[in-house]
């Protein structure tokens, strides 16, 4: 895996309601604005998201952690969508199982297995139930940056 992008830009606050499909393509596009994914990425993302789900209950902050094949990946990335209010996703681990989402870890690798270690900082990441509180409680970007940093890029 290549240097992974990740800054203040790429974490959005969504403060109204919206639905899986608008969560997931606002962030594609603004990957795809950064020049980090491709135009297929959005697609892929949506179609993936639909064939399985990526929801991950946490019995704190739910969140989903949505990917694709690395074919629509310029350049590793990730974005965080934080939702004031929760979207439902399907559960990974029992797609007909929905599960409100406040946090959608999306990530661009370009290699296949480059997710591994990545993962497991996440996984690490929304365990911490403080942290991620801390996190959806925030307005500050800095101050979220600061605290997803310290725990994705370390």
């Amino acid at each position: 895996m290549g240097e992974l992008h990740f800054d203040e830009t790429l974490i959005v606050k969504f403060y109204e309601k919206h639905n899986k499909e608008e969560i997931l393509t606002t962030l594609a596009e603004k990957l795809y604005k950064a020049g980090y994914v491709n135009n297929g990425f959005k697609a892929a993302i949506l179609k993936r998201e639909h064939e399985m789900p990526t929801g991950l209950f946490t019995g704190h902050v739910n969140v989903a952690i949505p990917h694709t094949e690395t074919k629509y990946v310029n350049e590793d990335s990730i974005i965080i969508g934080i939702l004031d209010n929760p979207v439902q996703f399907f559960a990974m681990d029992n797609p007909t199982k929905p599960i409100d989402v406040h946090i959608v870890i999306m990530l661009a690798l370009s290699e296949p297995h480059g997710h591994i270690c990545l993962l497991q900082k996440v996984v690490n990441l929304i365990q911490k139930k403080d942290v991620m509180m801390d996190v959806i409680r925030s307005d500050d970007m800095n101050t979220i940056f600061s605290i997803l940093k310290k725990h994705l890029l370390s």
